[in-house]
């Protein structure tokens, strides 16, 4: 026998000796220009579409307490409220005409929202403000003459299927009558169409709590999982009431939405604030149920009074509410704001009134 070769990975060749990669050095000026380049990009888009880059913005209007209600999430905020805690005695956050984000026709001086029914609800926001319109024999939702794109029954599927996911939670819900029947095909009056909608609709008759005003204003308890409806609609004399009356003796209202211009807010502002201060230092005697509309129009885009103008001269009702609430929290009287209604609400104004 021969002599056993040698195995085979001992006879390969030595591999080349490999030259260590050099890293390659930025000219200093290059650098220089490359974050110059890039600081004038984020100036031109903040310029062009601030929206891109920046949060709490919304076509060109930006406002910290403002347009980001996505960014909330607090879908069973009520859990950790004691049953025997009253309706009126809650800080409770709301939207103003809660369903334009959907307007079929976007209109600036109509459009009060910029996130959905569920989007507001996961968010926070307890209170809605649904007006309808008789048309056809069913009730679809408008601002004025402004066509949402949704009818009653799209806003009762959303409300109630809140509901069954999250049981704990109450809902305060205006329902308004936003204007004269329209069609010629209505047989039916605006309350009795409300009224078959709720029997009709599977788990309405158990959710819409009916209130007659002849008791209390109930107290969470006796809410939860169920809305309870501010009536804003004529109803026979002989018919029992469907909720607390709009505007009646059982409701602290602020709702001075005429506002001749942007510079007129001030004034708003003091609106806002008188009905904040009463409401946290009037008794806890649910005797009322307070509601303060941050909302505005008229003279001013909804979206100005919110945010402020453009041109930011003008601080928005959004950012001098949210500010104010924060403030008060460290006011050891401190008891309630009531119900706050905004528009175009973002995450800090909805955490600020839940605090």
């Amino acid at each position: 026998m021969g002599k056993p070769s040698a195995p085979f990975f001992l006879s390969l060749p030595p591999p080349p000796r490999l030259r260590p990669v050099r890293a390659r050095r930025i000219p200093p000026l290059l650098a220089l220009a490359a974050v110059a380049a890039m600081a004038l990009l984020y100036m031109l888009l903040f310029a062009v579409a601030p929206c891109l880059v920046r949060g709490g913005c919304y076509r060109g209007y930006r406002s910290a307490w403002s347009f980001d209600a996505h960014a909330a999430h607090h879908p069973a905020w009520m859990a950790a409220v004691p049953d025997e805690t009253n309706l009126t005695s809650l800080s409770i956050p709301g939207t103003h005409d809660t369903m334009t984000y959907g307007l079929l026709r976007p209109d600036p001086v109509l459009n009060c929202q910029n996130w959905n029914l569920s989007v507001q609800l996961d968010a926070g926001l307890r209170y809605v403000d649904i007006r309808a319109r008789l048309r056809d024999d069913e009730l679809h939702i408008y601002h004025g003459d402004g066509y949402t794109g949704f009818s009653f029954a799209d806003v009762l599927r959303d409300v109630l299927a809140f509901l069954v996911a999250n049981p704990s939670e109450a809902l305060v819900m205006r329902l308004k009558e936003e204007g004269r029947p329209l069609g010629t095909n209505n047989t039916k009056t605006f309350e009795e169409t409300f009224v078959g909608y709720r029997e009709r609709t599977p788990g309405a008759a158990d959710h819409l709590y009916l209130y007659n005003r002849s008791g209390p204003i109930p107290t969470l308890g006796a809410l939860r999982s169920r809305v309870f409806l501010l009536q804003d609609f004529a109803s026979r004399a002989d018919a029992p009431p469907y909720g607390l009356a709009w505007e009646g003796p059982q409701m602290a209202l602020e709702d001075a939405w005429i506002v001749p211009d942007v510079y007129h807010l001030a004034e708003k502002w003091t609106a806002i604030r008188t009905a904040l201060e009463r409401a946290a230092t009037d008794a806890l005697d649910n005797a009322k149920l307070y509601l303060a509309h941050v909302s505005a129009s008229v003279g001013v885009l909804p979206v100005e009074a919110a945010a402020g103008p453009l041109n930011r001269t003008v601080t928005g009702m959004n950012d001098m509410t949210g500010q104010w609430v924060r403030d008060f929290e460290r006011v050891p009287e401190a008891r309630r704001t009531g119900v706050v209604i905004f528009d175009f609400p973002g995450r800090q104004a909805i955490e600020a009134v839940l605090a």
